[in-house]
């Protein structure tokens, strides 16, 4: 299972920065680096009404979900986020509206969420990642983690607890990262 924080890490502003909940789509193209070789428009972002805000992905997450949605290598392989968002809301408005091919929002390639930092969850990632665990039954190892790590080092701790293999995106989920990551991910599984 790929995990992914959101705020900083797939897309920005984070949502503590909105004046509202967005919910204007915006439409572009969806596949920047020409993936698939015919141009695709959809939704790249969402707009708070009556404001210039608009949430849009990183142009390297964009391309690593673009990938997650249509190479058959990953096809088995499940998706979920593990977001402490001050404005889970928001979050979920995001991902329900902000398309990764036409018609296929985030949220559709999302099997779990764990977003918010209340009940169960805290600002502590570790909290997101024993929910996930006991969501979805995956094993921790075979877990990858994808957060920016700018207040906090989310990756370390969840790595030390339980030793899911993380990569930090501190400047927004680059493709190299993400290549990095699943060479990381595939020396640790080997070593088990």
């Amino acid at each position: 299972m790929i995990v992914f924080d959101l705020d900083d890490c797939l897309w920005t502003p984070e949502m503590h920065e909105l004046p509202g909940c967005p919910g204007i789509p915006v439409h572009g193209v969806l596949n920047l680096n020409n993936e698939g070789g015919k141009q695709q428009n959809g939704v790249v972002g969402l707009q708070v009404p009556r404001y210039r805000d608009t949430v849009v992905l990183y142009d390297g997450a964009r391309r690593v979900l673009y990938e997650l949605a249509t190479n058959p290598i990953y096809k088995c392989v499940l998706l979920a986020t593990a977001s402490s968002s001050l404005e889970p809301s928001y979050s979920y408005a995001c991902l329900a509206g902000i398309e990764v091919l036409p018609g296929l929002t985030m949220g559709d390639m999302m099997s779990f969420n764990q977003i918010g930092r209340t009940g169960n969850l805290s600002p502590d990632k570790t909290t997101h990642f024993r929910e996930l665990h006991n969501e979805s039954g995956v094993p921790y190892n075979e877990m990858l983690f994808f957060d920016d790590c700018n207040w906090g080092d989310n990756c370390q701790r969840v790595t030390n607890a339980f030793g899911v293999v993380s990569q930090r995106t501190p400047h927004g989920l680059k493709w190299e990262e993400f290549q990095n990551a699943i060479r990381k991910f595939d020396h640790e599984s080997q070593s088990i």
